[in-house]
This record gives C-alpha cells, structure tokens and sequence, in this order.
C-alpha cells in the first residue's frame, strides 16, 4: 500500500509531468507513430494497451501456470466445486480497433496451457468467445485497461453458464451512469486529447454488508462514491483492492463463493451478489494467509478464479497458492527418529542416574 502511494506521489509531483507527456505524444504523432508508451492509438479514441513478449518473463509466467494449475487440481480432487477463467485484454478482442498492421502479442498461450494441465474436475470457462462476440459494443474503456460494467455482464453471463447458476437478467437492474469524466491509466500514459469515458453502475436490489476484514470501514455499498471524481475513477467499484472482503447478501441461497481474483472482477460484483449467500474475495497481491486454510474453513459451494490474463503473467504472487508443509515434525523441528534417538538417551541418562 505504501509503494503505490509512493509511486503516485512521484507521478504527481514530476513537474509539468502532464505536459511533457503530451508534448513527447503530439510529436510522436505527428511523425505518424501509431503507439507510444506502450499504448496503441486504436479507432473511435480507444487507446490500447500494446503488451510485448520483452515485458514478461517466461519462466515466471510458466512458473505461475504450475502453481495455479496445481492449486486448481488440488482444490478440485478434496471435492470443491472449482472453475478458472482469464480474461483477455482490449488488444485481444478489440482487434477491428487496432491501428492497421499492428501485431499485438498474442497472450493465449497461457490459458491455453492452464487448460491443458487441469484435470477434468475443474471447469475451465472460455471468455474470449463471449467478449468478442459483443466487441463492437462499449465492452472496455477508451481510455483504462479495465472493461467496462457491460463487458463485466457479458462474462458474468458466460461463467454463470459454466458454472451452472442462473444469471441475472441485466434488464432487471438499476443502470446509472455515475461519471462521464473518467480518464484512466492508458489515458494518463499518453495525455492525448480524447473523449472521456463514461462510468456505468448496474444495481442490484439486493442488500449487502462488505467486510474488509479491518483494512476500511465496513460497508453496506458495493460502490464507493468519493472515488468517482479521483484520479483511478475505477476505484468507485468496492473501493479499490483489498487482500480479503466478504460480502453477505439477503438473497434466498444457500450457495457461497471463494473468488481468488484481481481487479477486474469488483465491478462484477453487482452481478454475482444476485447468486450468493456469501463471497470471499481473495487478492493474493496484498494477502498474507493462507488460501488453502480458507476453503477448509468456508467450505464454499464454489471456487472461482479470475484474472486478466496478461496482469496473471507478471503477477508474482502464485506462489502464495501452494500447499504449505503437512506439519507432521514435532515442535523442535525434530524427525520421528530423530525423537526415538533422543528418548532412548534421555532413558539412558536416567538409568546412569
């Protein structure tokens, strides 16, 4: 929490930094560049994040794979009801949008290789099909790497399908658009004049209590209202990140949700509260415990995990997924040999005695 707030700082306090950007992007422009910073300069003002093999490495990516997909078997053969799913960025579904002859990294590969390597327990549910099916709608922002709360519905929709629960009919929610101002992180690396995003809310009748578990004050919104005029607007959905909320609705359900995942899914959630009593958010950026001991703990219906693919290939977090020790050495530290071989001279001792 204090190297973000660090690094905001800096960001804010670089003098001019505004304008240096935006100089150095009009001029790149203006020599017909077609990205910088990172940041494709795609049609209709959709800025697109352009991801590079150089920006990984593979080993930690594969490394990462190997925890997730060993989580997910495990998780799977005690009995859970377990699915993954990955969610693919702007440049992998917003293709008609892309400047001409731009070749974005194809990141596929890793779910592809998740999988590959789960057994058939675990359900593994296909969002590319499903957003791209709808890319022509305002499924992402222009100007942030997040999706929107339409493109958050269309997945919702496919992972109520794969996971066998009824989703909620978009219609039957309040729609409000809560800002028309937002401009976010893709935005902030290029400073191009663009038209500003507009933040939309779908909510639910049903009546929640958000616990961060001690990091902010409890809640009884989905939605944080004072974030919508700062600067990450995208934080008006639950607030930001937390290493572990739970949410408790009214709804008539015996069914609860551990849903191990990243920023993407928060603005989600108004979908998933109309499906559970009960969903722990798990966010293995800032947790410190164990995740193994919460599913012995909750015992949930379901297990999902959710993440934007290429944000899972640089996450350096997987780790915290694997199993720890089983825990059968003694206190000391010591082998059960190791303890026979003491007692047996502790006894000799006494017998000297």
């Amino acid at each position: 929490s204090f190297q973000e707030q660090y690094d905001a700082f800096l960001s804010d306090q670089f003098e001019f930094r505004d304008f240096w950007v935006k100089a150095e992007t009009d001029i790149m422009r203006a020599l017909g560049k077609k990205d910088i910073n990172g940041v494709y300069f795609g049609r209709d003002g959709y800025l697109i994040e352009k991801y590079q093999e150089s920006d990984y490495d593979g080993e930690s990516v594969f490394a990462n794979v190997d925890f997730l997909t060993a989580f997910l078997n495990r998780t799977a053969d005690k009995g859970a009801d377990v699915s993954v799913a990955f969610i693919p960025s702007k440049a992998g579904v917003l293709t008609d949008y892309l400047p001409k002859n731009a070749i974005p990294y194809d990141t596929s590969f890793v779910p592809a290789s998740v999988k590959d390597n789960v057994n058939s327990k675990v359900k593994y549910i296909d969002l590319y099909g499903a957003l791209y099916a709808h890319s022509s709608e305002y499924i992402y922002y222009k100007t942030d790497h997040h999706w929107t709360s339409l493109g958050a519905y269309y997945a919702y929709s496919e992972i109520a399908n794969g996971m066998g629960f009824k989703a909620v009919d978009i219609n039957a929610l309040e729609k409000t658009a809560v800002s028309n101002a937002f401009l976010g992180t893709t935005y902030d690396k290029v400073q191009i004049k663009t038209q500003a995003d507009t933040v939309t809310k779908y909510e639910s009748p049903v009546k929640v209590k958000v616990n961060y578990n001690g990091e902010r004050e409890n809640s009884t919104s989905l939605f944080d209202e004072k974030c919508i005029s700062q600067k990450n607007g995208y934080e008006y959905f639950l607030g930001g990140n937390f290493a572990r909320v739970d949410i408790e609705t009214d709804v008539k359900s015996d069914e609860s949700l551990v849903l191990i995942k990243d920023s993407f899914t928060n603005c989600m959630l108004p979908f998933l509260v109309n499906n559970f009593r009960h969903i722990t958010l798990i966010d293995l950026r800032f947790y410190t415990g164990d995740v193994n001991e919460i599913l012995e703990k909750e015992k949930p219906s379901k297990v999902l995990v959710l993440y934007n693919v290429e944000k899972f290939m640089s996450d350096q977090n997987q780790v915290k997924l694997e199993e720890p020790s089983d825990g059968n050495s003694s206190d000391t530290g010591d082998t059960a040999e190791d303890e026979a071989i003491l007692a047996e001279l502790e006894a000799q001792e006494e017998n000297k005695n």
